[in-house]
């Protein structure tokens, strides 16, 4: 008989089968964790910008009144938790905390939700009995009162204009006034004859002059007005960067700067109604000091004031369909209000409050 001999290439059949049999399970595998992290990652993206956008609104929502845990609470975790189902593609995102505890600061924490708890189940490893994954995500915003901003209008109000009461005001350029500055209401000059009765009341009899303005220079010297144009930054139409406690240029003469006539233009900027801008207020001038020579005049910067336009009154470029202003007056109509402005303009910022405009951004 034929003896059957076996070759080394027979004892190895059937080894590339196991191989790939083991391959195609390590794959399968790598695919249901590739899977599921990009599951894990995608929902943790989502609860993020939940988060973000939690916490800039509610810090948008609460800077003028202090964000104070005790009044606006309740009213910060609606606002947060609309936002949160907002950004999840699901809608279901939870809002764990929102925590009011630091003064100026809000800080959201988003936990993703399914079915009554906060944890994520996997798609592929739950096969393999792996526990759910808890996703969550936090965000810290604040608002700051800004140093240094740029201004689309080149103009600085004085102080004694600055109402933030929420009511219009008339606010007049420096001789901007026809019935000059009114009734000096701290020694009663100009309030009228007293009419006999012996009261010495100064009934006010004759009609008032319509008030303008008067700020003052480190000398006393009055300057008369609400306030005057500023030189526009060279590299830019109508624009001027300003800083508090350093000095401004002010611009020759009392008309609009040339680079900035169109934008009182109604039909060439019809968007300058109800428009809200950032606008510098300045303390005192440099009138009666040596660095002001002739019509030069700069202006010491205090603060930043919100400003919502509604009309103005300037030769050749006026809108003032309601008559606010008298003949010859100059000057802008409008309120003055809270104003978040634009980060990328606006630099540095105490938590001190100081004028009503602020800088809303994220820190964490």
């Amino acid at each position: 008989m034929r003896r059957l001999k076996h070759t080394q290439t027979d004892r190895e059949r059937g080894a590339a089968g196991v191989l790939v049999a083991v391959m195609i399970l390590v794959l399968i595998g790598a695919g249901a964790l590739a899977v599921d992290v990009g599951q894990i990652y995608a929902e943790r993206a989502q609860l993020q910008n939940a988060a973000d956008l939690g916490a800039l609104a509610v810090v948008e929502a609460c800077y003028e009144t202090g964000c104070s845990q005790d009044d606006f609470q309740d009213e910060a975790e609606t606002i947060a938790e609309s936002l949160a189902n907002a950004n999840s593609n699901d809608g279901q995102s939870n809002v764990a905390e929102v925590d009011l505890s630091v003064e100026n600061q809000v800080t959201v924490r988003t936990t993703t939700e399914s079915g009554s708890n906060s944890f994520l189940t996997n798609m592929f490893a739950s096969a393999l009995d792996a526990p759910p994954v808890a996703v969550g995500a936090y965000a810290t915003a604040t608002f700051l009162y800004p140093p240094t901003g740029v201004s689309v209008l080149p103009l600085v109000f004085a102080t004694c204009e600055f109402k933030d009461d929420g009511e219009p005001h008339k606010i007049l350029t420096h001789g901007g006034s026809a019935g000059g500055s009114g009734p000096d209401e701290d020694s009663g000059k100009g309030k009228g004859k007293d009419k006999g009765d012996g009261d010495g009341d100064g009934d006010e009899s004759a009609p008032k002059k319509p008030a303008d303005c008067n700020s003052k220079n480190p000398s006393g010297q009055v300057v008369p007005g609400g306030f005057a144009w500023l030189n526009p930054n060279r590299d830019a139409d109508c624009e001027v960067r300003a800083t508090v406690g350093l000095w401004s240029d002010g611009s020759e003469g009392l008309a609009i700067p040339t680079e900035c006539k169109d934008l009182f233009d109604p039909d060439a900027t019809p968007s300058l109604k109800d428009r809200t801008v950032a606008l510098p207020v300045y303390a005192y001038t440099c009138e009666g000091m040596a660095k002001c020579t002739g019509s030069h005049t700069e202006y010491m910067i205090e603060k930043w004031a919100g400003f919502k336009i509604e009309y103005w009154s300037f030769p050749g470029h006026s809108y003032d369909p309601s008559g606010v202003f008298g003949g010859g007056e100059t000057g802008l109509y409008g309120t003055f209000v809270g104003y978040a402005a634009d980060p990328s303009q606006f630099t540095g910022g105490s938590p001190t409050p100081n004028g009503n405009v602020v800088v809303i951004d994220l820190i964490d």
